[in-house]
């Protein structure tokens, strides 16, 4: 079996070093978020063949905030906020960024070899997610794994400073043998998830407060979907809810008042994001168009308060709307005759006037 090469050697001492580096500037002691606040940082490298070249993104997210990002594994890191370069120095950040290219270059390397060596084919996809957590009562809990298309590799146990390789996996086991090799980039690397990864969420939040504070209120629209009239199924009522921000948010359905439990006959799409940066969800519910039964979709964000928001659907609605619309068609339909009527009738009206004076 093919030994796999370190991915974090003796040599490259200094990444370490330079996470555990302090805050550029003291800064007082600052109190614990509000709300549990999650820095996630996600690497996503993709190996096309045996070039020891990969097509590496980055990126770094504050709850759902955008906070940094490197578009390859040589790119510089990008601030998507004025305040994501709060806790390092313009300095300590610079050689920050010369260190995660050299340890992008490391781990392309290493992976390429180590497939080499195995039965393992191109393409694959590999990605790395770390980060911590800080809670409203100041304590935090950190995370380190790994997946290659979407299986687990290897993942860190920050409490016992232990590499972890999913079983049966050639790749993850040589992956974590080498990991465990090298303890003091296991001890670096929980400083860096317990320690910095903590206090750079209470600077994020602390400077960032405005940011973070952001409120966009959810739009819904209730509307149904007829089955084919062949077919003997149930009507669907659909509640589209969008525009909204922060993420967390609670839709359902009421049936004569009283929430629809879940069951076969309710489905949801899950959140889903839009380009402005906030979200949508749909909520779908079968239901018996003939039962008599009256329906509301009923939202909770916190943009509403607790007022909520609560958007109607009684039996026979689809009725109700294709009732206003013939309605409004026939409106529309007598007016266009109406003005049909008085064009012909002051036509032979100019008729005659322009006969009787010779024109």
């Amino acid at each position: 079996m093919q030994q796999l090469p370190l991915l974090l050697p003796g040599r490259f001492v200094a990444w370490g070093a330079l996470l555990a580096f302090p805050m550029s500037s003291p800064m007082p002691s600052l109190p614990p978020p509000m709300e549990p606040q999650i820095l996630r940082l996600l690497v996503t490298m993709v190996f096309h063949d045996t070039t020891r070249s990969a097509d590496t993104q980055g990126t770094a997210l504050l709850g759902d905030v955008p906070t940094h990002a490197m578009d390859c594994g040589t790119c510089p890191i990008r601030f998507h906020q004025p305040w994501a370069c709060q806790g390092l120095s313009p300095k300590q950040w610079g050689d920050l960024e010369k260190a995660i290219h050299l340890y992008l270059v490391l781990i392309t390397r290493t992976v390429v070899t180590v497939v080499q060596g195995t039965v393992m084919n191109f393409p694959f996809v590999i990605q790395i997610l770390m980060g911590c957590e800080v809670l409203p009562n100041g304590t935090s809990y950190s995370f380190y794994q790994s997946t290659r298309d979407r299986h687990s590799l290897v993942r860190f146990n920050l409490d016992t400073g232990e590499w972890v390789a999913a079983p049966g996996d050639e790749m993850a086991q040589q992956v974590c043998r080498s990991f465990s090799q090298d303890q003091g980039t296991s001890s670096r690397l929980r400083f860096l998830l317990q320690k910095t990864c903590v206090a750079e969420i209470l600077n994020f939040v602390y400077y960032g407060k405005e940011t973070l504070k952001r409120q966009e209120r959810p739009v819904a629209v209730v509307f149904a979907r007829q089955p084919p009239i062949a077919l003997e199924l149930p009507q669907l009522l659909i509640c589209r809810v969008t525009g909204f921000y922060p993420r967390p948010i609670r839709v359902t359905w009421l049936r004569d008042g009283e929430e629809v439990t879940p069951g076969p006959g309710l489905n949801s799409s899950g959140l889903l994001p839009n380009a402005d940066l906030t979200y949508q969800l749909r909520i779908v519910l079968a239901v018996d168009p003939g039962a008599g039964h009256s329906y509301a979709c009923h939202v909770e964000h916190s943009s509403l308060g607790h007022q909520g928001l609560i958007v109607y659907w009684g039996p026979g609605g689809h009725w109700a709307v294709g009732l206003a619309v013939g309605i409004a068609i026939s409106l529309l339909a007598a007016a266009v005759l109406a003005a049909v009527l008085w064009w012909m009738r002051h036509r032979s009206t100019w008729s005659e006037q322009r006969n009787s004076m010779g024109l």
